[in-house]
């Protein structure tokens, strides 16, 4: 391999690199036991008031599947 192809494959292979990461997630949701999610508020706290709560979908950025507006987990932030 002459020094022309290797600069080629490092810059193709550089490239690929940068393709990828751009395409992928930051983060993943992960499953409701991790946050300890339950359905019902934690002194007073609830989902519909967590910065991260959706409230046209009913779903969180953080926690995975449905999500009660009522409910609560370990990772409430309170909305500003």
């Amino acid at each position: 391999m002459n020094i022309s192809s290797r600069r080629v494959f490092l810059k193709y292979m550089a490239m690929l690199g940068l393709i990828t990461w751009s395409t992928t997630p930051l983060y993943a949701k992960v499953p409701k036991a991790t946050f300890k999610y339950q359905d019902t508020p934690m002194d007073g706290k609830k989902c519909i008031d967590c910065t991260y709560f959706i409230p046209e979908t009913n779903e969180c950025k953080m926690v995975e599947g449905a999500i009660s507006p009522e409910g609560w987990c370990r990772i409430f932030v309170q909305k500003k």
